[in-house]
């Protein structure tokens, strides 16, 4: 308070005397403070002293919104009509002083409301003054404006300087209890409609404190984990699940010490000791003025049981087939031997095509058990060292027959100085071929193939390019996720498991893949195997 009176000018008074002025002040201030933090409450208790202090006669505090549309509005020397009186201040909103305050965001004093220009014509009535001085006072602070405040002396230029200065400090005292009574509010109602979805959560959510200790949990989590609520609050985290540490090795509890959002699958334990897998997504909030963290626990054992039913069938379909497929592939192999020799080029040239299919068929089905134990982390890579200018002859030579049924040409670009790499060679080469036999398959009859590769850094990059439609750059890397694939009319049909394949296997050896595209113009798919151990190029 001392501040604010030392702020008020010494000059030319009005009525009140200095220390009058200086007492009012105070006086407003001590009720603005033991004040409830009610907004509609705090306007009617800064008008309503306000005027008493300077004698006015009339007067209103207006808030809008930002349509400029009266929110809020209290009057000074009610009538009791209102409804009329309220229609009277819209006008000195929208034609007059409140108006022209709340936009200029400054204090405007009328002198004489017969003759300033300001004061709008209005025509006679009891409710409004047409005789005496104004004064319009914005409530602001720190660049926002939260209302107006008006008054209204029947004394023409009844507001000198120090008038000025004392309802000055007093606007500004209530602009700032109006900022933190919204502020409070607006904490408030978040943290009730936060109770509001806590407690009726369909999900159980925990809370705990920042070293772990439970403060608190909703219904569904007890009857979830099976605690009554004055015993799980008793518990540390901990003791409810497992947190482990992140993907990169990361600390989680300190993760959420520090802001950050995680999200991981552990197990939950419940009072019966019953070990439940769990989806735990977990953040840190401030509530009641307090630092928390909340975990919202997922019961996942539907999740997994899904997902084991459809490994177990993926496996049992994958395994079955490979018998009975390389059956066929043994019996086509005999026949063309058995046809060596034989006038019949037809009869050969369709041997050949069901080897061939055969053979595309297996490595399907290869790829698709891959993508499997790449997924589940149980792939084991059979490394070796391996000549990549054989190993790329081989791929080549595998589709050639499909690029020459296509009437398509391959092309070739690739560096003589490749090295021999170790990698799994088989999994490398149905890479290579499920890139190839995709770019026959997207590009026009009479269009061109090119394979190329080259040493690039500490690297291996391998490219396959096509003449095909082109990929949009939405689609460049969602193409790579299972079941995914580029649709337009007259597109392949497929499943789009094949580039997935590709990724898992490409990433598995620790390299990465990519695809260049623009539409129209063909697409260039890349990928890299690192070079551990360089030995002379072939």
């Amino acid at each position: 308070m001392q501040s604010i009176a030392l702020s008020i000018n010494k000059g030319k008074c009005m009525s009140l005397s200095e220390s009058k002025r200086l007492e009012s002040l105070y006086t407003i201030a001590r009720a603005l403070h033991e004040q409830d933090l009610d907004v509609q409450a705090l306007l009617q208790t800064v008008l309503s002293l306000t005027g008493d202090v300077i004698q006015a006669t009339h007067g209103c505090v207006v808030t809008l919104d930002p349509n400029n549309h009266i929110r809020d509005a209290f009057m000074l020397g009610n009538s009791g009509d209102s409804d009329l009186e309220r229609e009277l201040w819209g006008v000195l909103v929208h034609h007059g002083l409140v108006g022209f305050v709340h936009h200029g965001r400054r204090t405007i004093i009328v002198r004489d409301l017969t003759t300033d220009p300001r004061w709008p014509a209005l025509p006679p009535n009891p409710l409004m003054p047409h005789e005496g001085s104004a004064i319009g006072l914005p409530l602001q602070k720190g660049g926002t404006i939260y209302g107006v405040m008006l008054l209204i002396h029947p004394q023409v230029d009844y507001f000198d300087q120090p008038a000025v200065d004392m309802l000055e400090a007093i606007a500004h005292m209530a602009a700032s209890t109006i900022r933190n009574a919204i502020e409070f509010n607006n904490v408030r109602a978040s943290q009730d409609r936060y109770q509001w979805l806590f407690k009726d959560s369909i999900v159980p959510v925990i809370v705990t404190d920042l070293d772990g200790q439970v403060v608190d949990a909703n219904r569904q989590a007890c009857e979830f984990l099976g605690y009554p609520h004055d015993q799980i609050v008793q518990l540390p985290i901990m003791a409810i699940h497992r947190l482990g540490t992140g993907p990169l090795g990361a600390d989680r509890f300190a993760s959420l010490q520090e802001g950050k959002q995680i999200e991981f699958r552990t197990t939950a334990w419940t009072a019966a000791g019953k070990d439940v897998p769990v989806l735990v997504r977990a953040r840190r909030l401030t509530f009641a003025d307090r630092g928390v963290i909340e975990w919202i626990e997922n019961d996942i054992t539907p999740e997994l049981e899904l997902e084991q039913l459809r490994a177990d069938l993926t496996a049992m379909v994958y395994h079955d087939l490979r018998g009975p497929l390389q059956a066929i592939n043994t019996s086509f192999v005999t026949l063309g031997r058995l046809l060596v020799g034989a006038d019949n080029a037809a009869l050969l040239n369709l041997v050949q095509v069901g080897m061939r299919s055969t053979r595309q068929l297996s490595r399907m089905i290869e790829s698709l058990l891959d993508i499997q134990r790449l997924e589940e982390g149980q792939a084991v890579l059979d490394r070796k060292q391996t000549s990549l200018h054989n190993l790329l002859a081989n791929a080549a030579e595998l589709v050639q027959p499909l690029a020459t049924e296509a009437n398509q040409r391959l092309q070739f670009s690739i560096a003589s100085n490749l090295p021999f790499i170790k990698i799994d060679q088989d999994m490398i080469q149905r890479v290579i071929i499920n890139l190839m036999e995709n770019a026959v398959k997207y590009s026009p009859e009479g269009g061109s193939i090119l394979l190329g590769a080259e040493v690039h850094q500490n690297e291996i990059r391998i490219k396959v390019g096509d003449s095909g439609p082109g990929i949009p750059k939405h689609m460049q890397r969602q193409i790579f996720d299972k079941f995914s694939r580029v649709k337009y009319d007259g597109a392949p049909k497929g499943l789009g498991l094949g580039l997935a394949f590709c990724r898992l296997a490409v990433e598995a050896h620790g390299g990465s893949i990519w695809v260049e595209s623009e539409p129209g113009q063909g697409s260039v798919f890349y990928f890299t195997l690192p070079l551990q151990a360089q030995l002379a190029a072939v």
